[in-house]
């Protein structure tokens, strides 16, 4: 069995986009290389903090990477429920057939560093015990790093049924689009202490203390005791490192396996959102108002949409948290940018989040359905980020006392927020990317793939609005010289941009779906 899956997992991922397995060849190997580099480049008094500091990189990862990525190329255990497998065996055979691909290999490969080092910490008597101390230690790391993956993988899955695992989720995709944007702020000062890394290590902070009791820092310190002459602690490093490889390899057994129960727990209190909609009517009683209420609703309840409004909010907020530590309290007014920035990212596969569902605008296709449909996306879109950005914006503001730079803010952040949510209507339909249905998803990664439409959907949004980005950039550097006429006409041409975005995007949406509904519906079916 363990051999089939292996095969069906290579066969899944020779399926996937071509560049994707380049980028991740290239990236896997470059980072391999980068490994081997640090023995030979670092000082013999850094060469264990620097290599120590290395692994660590390669466990988070192994430990974030399936999660912020798609998992579209993983084998899932609800492929098999039906099938008359034993639970465990099917658990140990999914776990077998992660160490298939490109990742298990270079890891390997990476993993493998530890053998040149052993043999430059150890003297000619002990070199070969301390090179086959590392060759062990190197195995059972791999091991643990592939297990521990599926098993945070798991957990998120499991936790993605709960308020506290869509937040957890969040922070990890915030952090990381903000550190895409603006971790320069903080890379830079990074880089300029690489040499003294290399030359000194970690100094005088107690770093190595304790990571070298970590699971990837056990190898080193087997390794560096077996080339000290020190059998028995080395030994113990090594038994240490496989207990907790064997515990990890338990829990990502156990948790490989069809999940059966509720998809989301069951729910104590009404959404907030729901009450505030239905104590009193706020929403025409038309297909518009019931499309908007809908789409809150769904908004508000669903996890994997959830998902999508808590990562803009805390994009916004790590953005703020890179402006504080780089110094630039400019950068921290951009939160609420930052958060308007992802309205055409997160509904840029509207239709393929809902799945199936969109057989109910079938069954009731008219022209009035189909315009409502679209509409009352985009205003659903436009209040669930438009709402957060203008808070954010102004807590920020408020925070760094940049009020000057008020008008500008406001006007890009409406630009992007009428242009983002008519590009994203725009983008649902014409790369409507069918994922796992609603009812069946498990993992955050689970809503579809949509990367092309995402990736469009970014820079139409981002060159749709350059008229009213001009203007707020010229208003930021020349303020003082310009009339003061001139803000008024920044929020006047911020208006007109995001309402014709909003009104062109709509248009194309409608007239597309119109026409193509049944082949749409075919597709994510």
């Amino acid at each position: 069995m363990v051999g089939d899956l292996i095969r069906l997992k290579l066969a899944i991922q020779r399926h996937t986009l071509g560049w994707k397995r380049v980028l991740g060849l290239v990236a896997g190997v470059l980072a391999a290389a980068v490994t081997w580099a640090v023995v030979f480049v670092a000082e013999p008094a850094a060469r264990t903090d620097v290599l120590l500091l290395v692994l660590a990189c390669w466990t988070a990862g192994w430990m974030i990477g399936p999660v912020l990525t798609s998992g579209a190329a993983m084998l899932r255990p609800e492929y098999f429920t039906l099938l008359p497998l034993p639970r465990r065996g099917l658990g140990a055979g999914l776990l077998a057939a992660a160490f298939a691909g490109v990742g298990g290999v270079v890891t390997t490969i990476a993993a493998l560093a530890l053998v040149p080092y052993a043999l430059t910490e150890a003297d000619g008597t002990t070199a070969i015990a301390s090179a086959a101390t590392a060759i062990v230690g190197a195995a059972l790391l791999v091991v643990f790093v592939v297990a521990l993956s599926r098993t945070v993988y798991a957990l998120l899955g499991a936790a993605m049924r709960t308020h506290l695992g869509v937040e957890l989720a969040a922070v990890q995709y915030g952090l990381l689009l903000s550190s895409m944007t603006a971790g320069w702020a903080v890379v830079r000062p990074v880089l300029e202490s690489v040499p003294v890394f290399l030359r000194e290590g970690f100094g005088a902070i107690p770093a190595r203390t304790v990571l070298e009791w970590t699971p990837f820092g056990l190898p080193l310190r087997a390794a560096g005791e077996m080339g000290a002459g020190r059998l028995f602690p080395a030994l113990g490093s090594l038994a240490i490192l496989a207990a907790a490889t064997a515990v990890v390899v338990a829990a990502a057994i156990a948790l490989s396996t069809p999940q059966v129960g509720n998809r989301t727990v069951r729910r104590r209190r009404r959404p907030l959102g729901s009450r505030v909609l239905t104590r009193a009517r706020r929403l025409p009683s038309s297909p518009l108002g019931a499309v908007v209420g809908k789409e809150l609703r769904t908004w508000w309840r669903d996890p994997w949409r959830s998902l999508e409004v808590r990562s803009a909010i805390w994009f916004g907020v790590f953005i703020a948290v890179y402006g504080a530590i780089a110094g630039v309290p400019e950068i921290a007014g951009l939160a609420g940018v930052a958060v308007a920035l992802t309205v055409a990212l997160s509904g840029a596969n509207l239709y393929g989040q809902d799945g199936t569902a969109l057989w109910q605008l079938v069954v009731a296709e008219s022209p009035t359905a189909v315009r409502a449909d679209v509409l009352g996306r985009q205003l659903g879109l436009t209040v669930l980020f438009g709402l957060p950005a203008l808070v954010l914006s102004a807590a920020m503001m408020a925070v760094t006392g940049i009020f000057a730079y008020a008008v500008p803010i406001l006007a890009v952040l409406i630009a992007l927020l009428g242009v983002g949510c008519g590009t994203a209507l725009l983008m649902s339909v014409l790369g409507a990317t069918p994922g796992v249905d609603p009812h069946r998803r498990v993992n955050a990664t689970d809503a579809g793939e949509n990367t092309v439409g995402i990736f469009a959907a970014f820079q139409i949004q981002l060159w749709a609005t350059a008229p009213t980005s001009a203007m707020a950039a010229v208003l930021t550097f020349a303020g003082d010289s310009l009339p003061t006429w001139f803000g008024a006409a920044t929020i006047a041409v911020a208006l007109l941009n995001a309402v014709a975005g909003a009104w062109l995007g709509g248009v194309l949406a409608t007239r597309r779906l119109a026409a193509r509904l049944p082949e749409t519906f075919a597709k994510l079916r």
